[in-house]
């Protein structure tokens, strides 16, 4: 049913939005509904959610990234208009629910709204490293007397964050478009798109962290 030969190509010369918009661009999505790996589930047929991450990382994030270059203007003081848009990241976090097999947004806006996409979207993004992040995506860890914890070096230690706390997706989103526009990422779509093998399996949920 997805044979090479049904297959159709992903139109990487155009955004995976319709123009400005968070609505999916039409010709995106008649391209993933022939890809196997956009379309099965985790574990159907070899298929596996790394691979849906690569996928999302490496095709659909460096077409917007390209989009976004080519409608921004950078004005002499070094301001940046017409880059990043709030719109940008609520249409991705939409790709990603439904390659995920996860509710969509239109199906249900409670659940989709504490489903802790926003989390998955941002560590397989070029703005994964960045350290404004740190903080929304970690929290010290406390003792039972509600003091934080440190260790032998005196750091604070971290844990990961619960993404799917309630407000914490607009949290993310206020963020994102605060500082979006804060770095170049012409470079991001000139070079092969990193891959930390199994980006999630390191990062999400993990032991203790210390900083």
């Amino acid at each position: 049913m997805y044979g090479n030969f049904q297959r159709i190509p992903y139109p990487i010369h155009k955004s995976p939005m319709d123009g400005d918009t968070a609505h999916r661009d039409l010709d995106w999505v008649y391209a993933s509904q022939t890809d196997r790996i956009y379309v099965l589930r985790a574990g159907e047929f070899g298929v596996t959610r790394q691979q849906k991450l690569d996928l999302l990382q490496n095709v659909f994030w460096p077409a917007l990234i390209r989009w976004v270059i080519s409608r921004q203007q950078i004005l002499p003081g070094g301001t940046v208009v017409g880059g990043w848009w709030r719109a940008d990241m609520q249409g991705m976090m939409d790709w990603y629910r439904e390659c995920l097999h996860m509710t969509a947004r239109w199906e249900d806006a409670i659940i989709a709204h504490t489903d802790g996409i926003w989390r998955t979207a941002l560590e397989t993004s070029p703005f994964r490293d960045w350290p404004e992040f740190f903080l929304l995506l970690n929290e010290p860890v406390v003792d039972e007397n509600g003091q934080v914890v440190r260790d032998v070096q005196g750091r604070i230690v971290y844990k990961d964050r619960d993404p799917t706390v309630d407000g914490m997706e607009d949290a993310f989103l206020d963020l994102w478009e605060t500082i979006a526009n804060s770095r170049p990422l012409a470079n991001y779509v000139q070079r092969e798109a990193l891959k930390d093998g199994n980006l999630l399996d390191s990062r999400m949920w993990a032991p203790d962290v210390c900083v």
